[in-house]
């Protein structure tokens, strides 16, 4: 039931927001290398995805309100580019709703350390919205291996909800795509993904931490090789590039097989979550091989350099 109400609700939303988008003038223009589309996007789908899975939020007020303020701080920033440093601050404010409602602050460091993962998530997942039907098939993907690995109905429910609503929205945005998400949309999916792990990890436990990092990585990967890339080469950390996993393998490959080729990597690394359950010496295993997997790509795609 989750599944299909979402996937509808969330395919009218883009559908709906997307019109709405036109006619408001709220599109994507090309703008040269960051930008390289041919002709104008609309955004909002972000709307579109929150309408899906928002049936699914009103059980958690502190999701619900963590969400409905990373929607709008994406929402905000799409319309008028707000500085990295207000959007900064809004971001620490989303995850300490969500580390209080799941942690607590009982103790000093492990609330704090999953604030910046919080943090650091959202500007993953929005890193990894810049190719057409990326983000949305990543996020698709690791919800359905979330619905495997969670605990309690209300998570259950809330992974497949994101998973209709993100398949809902690849209707539209599949290459070539006819909508974005925008800021909007990644930062809101990286908030309910956020939910997921941290709620299955109120106190510390390696064994269940480890899976659930597998279906966060390739995230995890992209930011931090392009936060290395660019403090390797002296440029700020925020400014965008063409230099990310999936431009070197769309410049190799074309877009539609580089979309392949990413699901595929991170099916891959989803994976490696079931191998890692409740078992430290093959979480550790399982960490030793993602981890040399994760060098392959950095040396072959040589994600530390510009092109």
């Amino acid at each position: 039931m989750p599944f299909v109400l979402s996937f509808l609700l969330g395919m009218f939303g883009v559908w709906f927001f997307g019109r709405l988008a036109k006619k408001l003038n709220i599109v994507d223009r090309p703008n040269g290398l960051l930008k390289p589309h041919g002709r104008e996007v609309p955004y909002l789908g972000g709307l579109g995805i929150f309408a899906g899975v928002l049936p699914f939020l009103w059980k958690d007020t502190a999701v619900l309100l963590a969400s409905s303020l990373a929607l709008t701080l994406g929402l905000l920033d799409d319309l008028f580019s707000l500085s990295p440093f207000f959007r900064l601050v809004v971001e620490f404010g989303i995850s300490l709703i969500l580390v209080w409602r799941y942690v607590g602050f009982h103790s000093v460091w492990y609330p704090i350390l999953w604030v910046f993962f919080v943090v650091i998530l959202m500007n993953a997942v929005n890193m990894m919205d810049g190719m057409d039907g990326l983000c949305g098939s990543l996020v698709a993907i690791s919800s359905l291996f979330f619905f495997f690995l969670v605990k309690g109905t209300f998570f259950k429910d809330l992974s497949l909800a994101l998973l209709g609503a993100s398949l809902g929205y690849l209707v539209f945005n599949f290459p070539p795509a006819k909508i974005f998400m925008g800021d909007a949309g990644s930062y809101h999916l990286a908030v309910l993904l956020s939910t997921m792990i941290i709620s299955q990890n109120r106190v510390v436990s390696f064994n269940s931490f480890v899976p659930f990092v597998f279906l966060l990585w390739i995230f995890l990967l992209d930011f931090f090789t392009s936060v290395i890339r660019r403090f390797r080469n002296k440029r700020s950390i925020v400014s965008g590039d063409r230099d990310h996993m999936y431009d070197k393998l769309s410049r190799r490959l074309g877009v539609r097989k580089a979309l392949f080729v990413m699901c595929l990597i991170h099916s891959l690394l989803c994976g490696f979550s079931f191998g890692a359950l409740g078992n430290t010496v093959t979480g550790f295993i399982s960490l030793v091989v993602a981890a040399f997997f994760s060098y392959i790509l950095i040396k072959s795609l040589k994600l530390f350099y510009y092109d």
